[in-house]
C-alpha cells in the first residue's frame, strides 16, 4: 500500500501548507489525507487514530463549508484562559481513560498509547477551534508522540508526515504568538 501512503503523506503536507497560506483548497486536499490514514489506521488496528479520521473528516466538510460560507470574517487569537487549564487536563485524561478501555475491549493495537494520543487529538482540536495559541503547544507534543506510535508500527510515511506536522505546530505557534502581539 506504499503509493496510498505516499498521496496521504503529500496531500497531508499540502493540506498543512495551503492551511498556512489561508486557500479553502486545504480542506478537499487534506480531506485526501484524512481518507486514505482513516483507511491505513483500521487496517493497522490503530482504532484511536481511525476514529480520529473520521472526526477529521466532519471537521473537513464542516471547515470546507465554514471558510467559504465566512470569506469575510476577520481571524482572532487569543491566549487560553488560566482557570480552564486544570478543567482541560481532568477531561483530557478523563478521555484517555475511556478510549483505553473502548480500545483495548476491541483489541487495538498500542491501545494505551493511542489512547493517550486520541485524547490530546481532541483537546487539541478543542483548542484550535477556540483559537487559542496554545493549542499549538499540545499538537508539537502530539505529533512527535505520534512519530514513536508510527515507528512502532512500521509506518515510516507517516511518521515522516508528523515530524513534518510537528515542525509546522512549531511555526504556528510562532505565528499566531506574533499576530496576538500585533493585535
Amino acid at each position: 500500500m506504499f503509493i496510498w501512503d505516499f498521496i496521504a503523506l503529500v496531500t497531508g503536507i499540502g493540506g498543512v501548507i495551503l492551511t498556512i497560506l489561508e486557500s479553502i483548497w486545504c480542506w478537499p486536499i487534506a480531506l485526501i489525507s484524512v481518507i486514505i490514514s482513516g483507511i491505513t489506521f483500521f487496517n493497522e488496528r490503530l482504532f484511536g487514530d481511525f476514529c480520529l479520521q473520521v472526526f477529521y473528516l466532519i471537521s473537513g466538510l464542516y471547515g470546507w463549508y465554514y471558510w467559504n460560507k465566512n470569506k469575510s470574517e476577520v481571524f482572532v487569537i487569543h491566549k487560553m484562559p488560566g482557570k480552564l487549564i486544570l478543567p482541560l487536563i481532568m477531561c483530557t485524561i478523563i478521555q484517555a481513560f475511556i478510549y483505553y478501555f473502548l480500545l483495548k475491549y476491541f483489541k487495538s493495537d498500542q491501545f494505551l498509547f493511542d489512547a493517550i494520543l486520541t485524547a490530546c487529538s481532541f483537546t487539541g482540536t478543542f483548542m484550535m477551534a477556540k483559537k487559542w495559541l496554545e493549542n499549538w503547544l499540545i499538537w508539537i507534543f502530539v505529533d512527535i508522540a505520534y512519530v514513536f506510535l508510527y515507528l512502532i508500527k512500521d509506518l515510516s510515511s507517516y511518521a515522516l508526515l508528523y515530524v513534518f506536522f510537528a515542525v509546522m505546530a512549531g511555526y504556528g505557534f510562532y505565528k499566531w504568538k506574533k499576530q496576538l502581539v500585533i493585535q
